[in-house]
């Protein structure tokens, strides 16, 4: 098989309230000046993403698309609130904002898509599902201190309530200037 044949997917939900994407940008632009370069995760394309399948064949897709249309969850709100990084320690990878989940339903359907995908092939990942926006990967660092003093700050900066109403099973396309997101499949909440 042709690695061109493979589809590069994740089921997610968007995260396109005016207010959250606003104040995102305004601390992506105010991450700029803190001596790192980092690749700044796009307005259109924010999301939180609940499950990546990597790369898969049309036949493997087909299959995840008739899995995640029998997720069933009802229409609810998650809080964005604080700044954070992966994985932890002196090592800055990923720059994140938390997520406050009080109706708890992106972990009720992260573990109705265990269910749903192991049967057909997938593993979760190991470590724990906590659900985290991703705004930045870190390229480099040339002031760590500085960086993780600007992370440190926000730590509790509130961004905003974004409404959970459909779910998505999202084909990634990787270009030089960045993904390219198309929607697979939208599931509507209840």
């Amino acid at each position: 098989m042709n690695p061109q044949d493979l589809i590069r997917c994740f089921i997610a939900v968007e995260v396109n309230d005016t207010t959250i994407v606003e104040k995102i940008l305004d601390v992506q632009s105010k991450m700029e000046t803190v001596g790192a370069d980092i690749k700044f995760v796009e307005p259109h394309n924010l999301h939180l993403t609940l499950w990546f399948l990597g790369e898969i064949t049309e036949q493997k897709l087909r299959q995840v698309m008739e899995a995640v249309k029998k997720v069933k969850f009802s229409r609810s709100s998650i809080k964005l609130k604080g700044l954070g990084y992966f994985p932890g320690g002196g090592r800055i990878n990923v720059i994140w904002v938390g997520v406050e989940d009080p109706a708890d339903t992106l972990r009720s359907i992260h573990s109705q898509l265990v269910k749903l995908l192991e049967p057909i092939g997938f593993r979760p990942e190991e470590r724990e599902f906590t659900p985290h926006l991703t705004i930045g990967r870190v390229r480099s660092v040339k002031d760590k201190a500085r960086l993780l003093s600007f992370i440190k700050d926000l730590a509790y900066l509130d961004f905003g309530v974004q409404s959970i109403d459909r779910l998505f099973l999202k084909r990634s396309v990787l270009t030089s200037k960045g993904p390219i997101y198309s929607n697979l499949l939208v599931v509507e909440g209840e």
